[in-house]
């Protein structure tokens, strides 16, 4: 990359000073800590700062170490990671703490060819573990890096995504300054996810404007060779089921690649299984007539949720494997976002 070469030493100046200036710099995983930037980098997987700031600290809390992870139970990491969404992290999380557990003493490995055979680590997170805990000097390639380098360098063809990633990643080695990486890998991503915004940049404030191919263009559109993905649409029933000491309950989710290991109300693919169940529960007379609906969004399905309401005496009336009853107030296992939509829409209607 012949302009790469020229503009190297200022691209990287540049961006240091901005950097000094208005980089995120007290961020709650700042720390040298490589068990806790192991944690922040999976919650960051496809997840903004700002959401996960409140998740990293509750879980940080309750699990300040390698140790206390592994010696809890998948439910209780799901549990305390219910609304994060992306539920096969805090698996991968919970098999990563096992494994450390069991290889490596309970000490989180340094090396990245031990870093990189852990579940749920990629090149990206395992540089920026090793970046951020030790200073080492990796390339590191988010979604927010691959935008700002398409734009400053004016990647805009349509390559074949593969092909396009190498050349990314030859950027991000190529650019690596001598020193302080960690400082630098933060400001690029910073400057990703602040400035060079998916719409609507802020190229007014960024410290790489006068040397972008993108910004002397005018033309900021992203035109990669990705299938755009299509969304399956899908429709599930669900009974909220209430009793007279506000506890509600929870049956493990049994859907095929959705939700695995997380509770909800029953839900079904079709509303002749959810009658059935009703009619074998003998509750029948116990459902509130009305009957709701609300939309809920995954990466790749669209759901219609229908909900059922059904208030009953006694938790005895439901007895199945897998299952609990817990107060609305209390709800010690992990449920999906879809179940909170539940739970307010029953407050709502019924509260």
């Amino acid at each position: 990359m012949n302009y790469l070469s020229k503009n190297k030493n200022r691209i990287q100046t540049n961006i240091f000073k901005w950097y000094e200036l208005y980089g995120r710099k007290d961020l709650p995983w700042k720390t040298l800590d490589i068990y806790k930037i192991w944690i922040s980098e999976i919650m960051l997987q496809q997840t903004q700062v700002k959401t996960v700031i409140p998740y990293y600290k509750k879980f940080i809390n309750k699990y300040p170490d390698i140790n206390s992870l592994s010696n809890s139970s998948l439910n209780d990491v799901l549990t305390i990671w219910s609304g994060l969404g992306f539920y096969r992290r805090a698996e991968n999380i919970f098999k990563t703490a096992l494994i450390i557990k069991d290889k490596y003493n309970g000490v989180f490995p340094k090396k990245y060819k031990d870093i990189i055979a852990l579940p749920g680590i990629g090149r990206t997170t395992a540089s920026a573990i090793l970046t951020f805990s030790r200073n080492d000097k990796l390339p590191i390639l988010d979604g927010n890096i691959k935008r700002l380098f398409s734009r400053f360098f004016y990647i805009n063809k349509n390559l074949p995504l593969k092909e396009l990633e190498n050349i990314l990643w030859n950027i991000s080695e190529d650019l690596l300054p001598l020193k302080n990486t960690d400082n630098f890998a933060q400001a690029l991503m910073d400057l990703g996810s602040l400035i060079c915004t998916k719409n609507s940049p802020k190229c007014s404030y960024c410290p790489l404007n006068k040397s972008c191919l993108s910004n002397s263009k005018q033309d900021f559109v992203l035109k990669f060779n990705k299938k755009p993905l299509k969304k399956i649409e899908k429709k599930i029933w669900s009974i909220f089921i209430i009793n007279q000491n506000d506890n509600i309950y929870l049956k493990e989710i049994s859907l095929k690649n959705l939700w695995s290991g997380l509770y909800s109300s029953p839900i079904f693919e079709r509303e002749q299984q959810m009658l059935l169940w009703i009619k074998n529960n003998q509750l029948e007379n116990y459902l509130r007539k009305d009957k709701y609906d609300f939309q809920h969004q995954l990466s790749h399905i669209n759901i219609m949720f229908i909900v059922s309401f059904c208030s009953i005496n006694s938790n005895k009336m439901i007895s199945e494997n897998k299952d609990y009853w817990y107060n609305l107030s209390n709800i010690k296992c992990g449920i999906p976002r879809f179940q909170d939509k539940i739970i307010n829409l029953y407050r709502e209607k019924y509260g």
